[in-house]
């Protein structure tokens, strides 16, 4: 049901998507999908959190820097192409995922505090913006374009970015 789901979202929003059309393309019953879930929403929230699962304990282990958990991510990222894909498409409306990055939110932001001399949360939060977007974009371009650089590339490409000093 889960492969169902993905192939669907690739053409169409989660929205739009039936339980019937889901069954259909997943060549289940109805029972049988009421059984596991509720809704296709339901059904993507599962997707997501396995995602969340898989690179929560990859983000929040303790004191890894940047370098230590992006690699592990990105070959996570990697290996789930679609859905990563499809979850990135909504990834400011995740509450999920949100919190997941909390952490590297609150660890990019102490770097910029210092890095631009800025205390202000507002600007603050604009140079973490101007970051993650560009991660996003950098992550979605590399699926996209089927990802074959390696993930230490990906990786250093983002991370490279991140350091540079103002001018």
């Amino acid at each position: 049901m889960k492969e169902a789901l993905i192939r669907l979202l690739e053409h169409q929003p989660l929205a739009a998507i039936t339980v019937t059309e889901l069954c259909r393309e997943a060549d289940v019953n109805r029972g049988t999908f009421y059984l596991h879930y509720a809704s296709p929403a339901a059904l993507f929230a599962s997707i997501e959190q396995e995602l969340v699962d898989t690179v929560r304990p990859l983000i929040h282990s303790g004191t890894a820097t940047i370098d230590q958990w992006l690699p592990p991510i990105l070959e996570v990222i990697q290996s789930e192409e679609t859905a990563t894909l499809i979850i990135i498409r909504n990834i400011h409306a995740s509450p999920l995922l949100q919190a997941v990055l909390a952490p590297v939110k609150e660890e990019t932001l102490a770097q910029y505090r210092e890095l631009y001399h800025e205390t202000d949360p507002a600007v603050l939060d604009y140079y973490y913006e101007f970051f993650f977007s560009g991660a996003v974009r950098v992550v979605t371009k590399w699926l996209a374009s089927g990802a074959q650089e390696s993930p230490q590339t990906i990786a250093r490409v983002i991370q490279n970015a991140i350091r540079q000093t103002p001018a």
